[in-house]
């Protein structure tokens, strides 16, 4: 619960989030006995919206570290933004999934604990969800060959044949579909 009160120190979401589909919205909180809570929430801005979640308090020797090690991630260039925007952009991923009828990563109950007082409705930034006007699932490489089914399936039944799109990387020679 200090947490959600205290100084908001870091918020980065991938600048190409919405052209991949896929990216860790980071924010950090600045606790008063000098700590940092930090979050990582797995946004799928094409389908799934909220795919994981993480949640760690950081000593004040080991956050520069981690700022570091965040930025230095080779597969996303992180930008800066507002904690509001941040925030509604987490929401409406969640909404956009829910419709579909995804549900978010259990953890992301916690994490999403970080937001408190923040009100997304101070962001004037509009979000559009899915590709080229429709939902497009790419699995992931912790989706076992029946998730990927499951997922499929809830799509064939809430958006119709041929109403959504898919992309599945094909291991270990199991052909799911």
């Amino acid at each position: 619960s200090a947490a959600a009160r205290a100084p908001i120190a870091d918020v980065f979401v991938p600048s190409k989030l919405f052209e991949i589909g896929i990216g860790t919205v980071w924010m950090s909180r600045h606790l008063p006995d000098g700590r940092y809570a930090a979050v990582g929430i797995l946004v799928d801005t094409f389908c799934l919206g909220v795919k994981n979640a993480l949640y760690k308090i950081f000593e004040p020797s080991e956050y520069p570290g981690f700022l570091v090690g965040i930025q230095g991630d080779p597969t996303q260039t992180l930008e800066r933004t507002d904690a509001a925007c941040a925030r509604k952009l987490v929401e409406a991923a969640l909404a956009y999934a829910k419709d579909l009828g995804f549900d978010p990563h259990p953890d992301f109950r916690i994490a999403r604990l970080i937001f408190g007082d923040i009100d997304p409705a101070e962001c004037p930034a509009e979000f559009t969800f899915g590709h080229n006007g429709k939902p497009l699932y790419i699995n992931g490489p912790d989706e076992s060959p029946a998730m990927q089914r499951r997922i499929l399936k809830q799509l064939e039944q809430r958006c119709g044949p041929g109403g959504s799109d898919f992309f599945l990387e094909v291991r270990g020679g199991e052909t799911v579909v």
